[in-house]
């Protein structure tokens, strides 16, 4: 999988989306979604490897036969169930009004186009369509924790904040303001101490950004940590 697909040119995803959506906004979601969707991605891989081993230590027993290849899984299932809880989040929202199961096989191929042809990824992205939300998130979970042992050593908090934080990236995404600031309120639920930060308040950032002070859209160790 590619690390990182460029923001332009998106002409092609653009225009398909407008075909199935009837909108005329194609080019600014797909550029948005890409950006918000990447950075969500790189930022759990950090809070599950690099911040684990930061601040909790490695056990040899957990340490990856191949640190490039484990990388690489890894963030493939990130990938894969962002995708996955994107086109779930457009599902039950209503954020297009057209029939809506090309979405998710349109947002495979913008993002990670070649992946389309492999088919155990095409088949999680399948499993995960049958799943409601909470069997979604603790499936997620475990196949992380498979490719990455450490990942079961980070905050539980992680794992609750993460497909609320995709859903702030669509919501973003499709303009619809409104909904990513009540899925950023159901993240301070489960996490008070994200609106505690001195630069960024907790807010809703553009797709892309990210908090040099608390992570925000994914919050670094000390926040997930924090106690009231």
């Amino acid at each position: 999988m590619s690390q990182d697909r460029p923001i332009e040119p998106f002409a092609a995803a653009a225009e398909e989306f407008n075909r199935q959506s009837g909108r005329a906004d194609g080019t600014a979601v797909a550029q948005s979604l890409v950006a918000g969707l990447n950075v969500l991605r790189d930022a759990f891989y950090a809070r599950v490897h690099d911040d684990v081993e930061k601040l909790v230590g490695m056990d040899s027993m957990l340490m990856p036969v191949s640190e490039e290849k484990t990388e690489r899984v890894t963030k493939r299932e990130i990938a894969l169930f962002e995708i996955a809880e994107s086109a779930a989040c457009v599902r039950k929202y209503s954020f297009l009004s057209s029939p809506r199961d090309w979405y998710m096989p349109w947002l495979t191929e913008l993002w990670i186009g070649e992946l389309q042809k492999e088919s155990r990824s095409m088949a999680r992205l399948a499993a995960y369509s049958g799943k409601r939300s909470t069997d979604r998130r603790l499936w997620f979970a475990d196949l992380v924790s498979r490719a990455l042992p450490e990942a079961t050593r980070a905050p539980l908090v992680l794992f609750r904040l993460m497909p609320l934080a995709v859903r702030v990236v669509t919501a973003t995404a499709f303009a619809e303001a409104e909904q990513a600031v009540r899925f950023r309120d159901q993240q301070a639920e489960e996490l008070p101490a994200i609106a505690d930060c001195t630069l960024c308040h907790g807010d809703v950032l553009a797709n892309g950004q990210q908090c040099r002070e608390c992570g925000n859209p994914l919050w670094m160790f000390k926040w997930l940590t924090a106690t009231d």
